[in-house]
């Protein structure tokens, strides 16, 4: 469930694996999640209904402000409630913002104005495994391994974060080996820019190094990782070039994709398609659908082998 939100994400949770943005964030899987109490929270009593819904959008904000502490400094904005096919409930998108960092989530409003439920409600038939591979475009998504193999590593990533490299590591010279034939690790670009600012470009530049195929981006890809504490702002678009004319790539067509951007449609996609399926840490995992937030070694190794048995979705 999603509710988590910022109530646990201000906590850092689970700082050992995983980089969030700064609050507001979703708490990640990996962490221990606050959870709203077992019986709907009750607004209190309503002060100027709004005309749609019966209901003070400003007075349900602030009781979910207290509930959850949501601090003064994020700002909570809820829309009006509309019919969303379950009895007795409307449904409402609420938004909390500080700064340039937004969070949205869904809250659902009960008819008799007086009682929510905060992130949403599930089906019990639904295989959420499935429900994420069906958000993923592998297609266009550098990979290792056999496009055919019976388990799918996709991997949400930041160049400029110190637990990616970690998840780096883990992928690349333990699961890729340990599972050779069987496991195929696909790339996905999730730069957190708020507390990166060379995360972006360095995806830009690795996507520009893709379009002169996988093989310069992969080498590009793992320089990148393996030369982390060199990077600096502004040494990082040379580093880009070295790296590209050491993997025997064309550097002028590079600068000439970097510099004007072109990629950053890619990277953007990535991170859309990471916020569709609620993530906002690095790095994260999805093992044939089954998400995994932090640099987990033992997580991993252990859905990889559960899948290989057919306990996952498939790809």
């Amino acid at each position: 469930m999603t509710i988590s939100l910022l109530a646990v994400a201000l906590l850092a949770a689970n700082a050992g694996a995983t980089e969030v943005p700064a609050a507001p964030a979703p708490a990640v899987e990996a962490a221990p999640a606050a959870v709203p109490p077992a019986e709907p929270a009750a607004v209190p009593a309503v002060k100027t209904a709004t005309k749609a819904s019966g209901l003070d959008r400003s007075v349900l904000a602030e009781h979910i402000r207290e509930t959850y502490n949501v601090p003064g400094a994020v700002e909570i904005t809820v829309t009006t409630p509309v019919a969303a096919g379950i009895a007795g409930f409307k449904k409402a998108d609420i938004t909390f913002a500080r700064g340039e960092s937004a969070q949205k989530d869904t809250v659902w409003v009960a008819d008799d104005g007086k009682h929510y439920l905060l992130g949403g409600f599930k089906d019990m038939t639904s295989n959420p495994d499935q429900e994420r591979i069906a958000k993923l475009d592998l297609a266009s998504s550098p990979s290792r391994g056999p496009k055919k193999a019976p388990v799918t590593v996709v991997q949400y990533t930041d160049f400029e974060c110190p637990f990616c490299q970690k998840g780096y590591e883990i992928m690349q010279s333990r699961i890729i080996k340990d599972y050779a034939g069987k496991v195929r690790w696909v790339y996905k670009a999730l730069p957190l820019s708020s507390i990166h600012p060379m995360a972006e470009p360095a995806a830009m530049g690795a996507e520009c190094a893709k379009l002169q195929g996988e093989d310069k981006f992969w080498k590009v890809h793992d320089a990148l990782f393996e030369g982390q504490r060199e990077l600096t702002p502004d040494t990082l678009a040379q580093k880009l070039a070295d790296f590209v004319k050491k993997a025997g790539g064309d550097v002028k067509a590079f600068e000439t994709c970097y510099e004007a951007k072109k990629t950053l449609g890619a990277v953007s996609k990535d991170a859309a398609e990471a916020e569709s399926l609620g993530i906002s840490g690095t790095p994260a995992f999805l093992v044939n659908g089954h998400l995994v937030s932090g640099a987990d070694y033992a997580t991993i190794k252990r859905l990889v082998d559960e899948a290989l048995q057919g306990r996952h979705g498939k790809s």
